[in-house]
């Protein structure tokens, strides 16, 4: 790796290789040694980007987040045309549910790695803060991101929620976690489209004109 890279750039560098190796052997199982071979640097070099290995997990969840948020915030042809009134804004949930949707079908990998993340931090999280602090950014950066998406839905179809957002943000976030949970269980992504619809229903139905 070139040393006029930025620090900015070595750290996503490194991330990039720390989330290869996380996705063949698994998150407990890479080192910061590890890294810094798949990235062709001195360990010293992953230990001055990053304090730790919880450090640089805490920024690999953030990446992998980065990731699924921009498969809906870069489609800019969601957010055409669109048209006032419940039904409106239940149509355009839906729709960047599905734009979500399609990236994480085409990432398996990417999909259980978050789920290592997330048992990787919580496990002995009692005795470490600084790994339970892995999970809870995980939760707290996409808990805004399906806010975001959700009140960006709102105000383009000139509706209002009945409920608070951070309510709905939340349920919608945790039944998306299931959804991809069952799929990569049994790989069922037939059921998956009725399922987007329900959530769609559900979340339209707790909007007023």
């Amino acid at each position: 790796m070139s040393s006029r890279l930025s620090v900015e750039e070595r750290r996503a560098h490194l991330i990039r290789a720390a989330i290869g190796l996380a996705e063949k052997k698994g998150v407990a199982s890479v080192t910061t040694r590890d890294v810094a071979r798949a990235a062709g640097v001195s360990l010293g070099v992953v230990h001055y980007c990053f304090e730790n290995k919880d450090a640089l997990m805490t920024e690999l969840v953030k990446a992998l987040s980065r990731e699924l948020r921009d498969s809906v915030d870069t489609n800019e042809a969601i957010w055409r045309d669109i048209e006032r009134g419940k039904d409106a804004l239940r149509g355009l949930i839906r729709t960047g549910l599905e734009a979500l949707w399609l990236n994480i079908s085409a990432t398996p990998e990417r999909q259980l790695l978050t789920y290592e993340t997330t048992t990787y931090a919580l496990r002995r999280a009692d005795q470490t803060p600084a790994r339970h602090a892995i999970a809870h950014e995980q939760y707290t950066f996409n808990d805004s991101t399906v806010a975001d998406m959700l009140e960006r839905a709102r105000s383009a179809t000139d509706t209002r929620w009945s409920i608070p957002l951070h309510v709905l943000s939340r349920f919608t976030l945790n039944v998306v976690d299931g959804v991809v949970l069952r799929w990569l269980v049994d790989n069922d992504g037939d059921s998956v489209g009725g399922q987007l619809d329900l959530l769609s229903d559900i979340l339209a139905g707790y909007a007023e004109q």
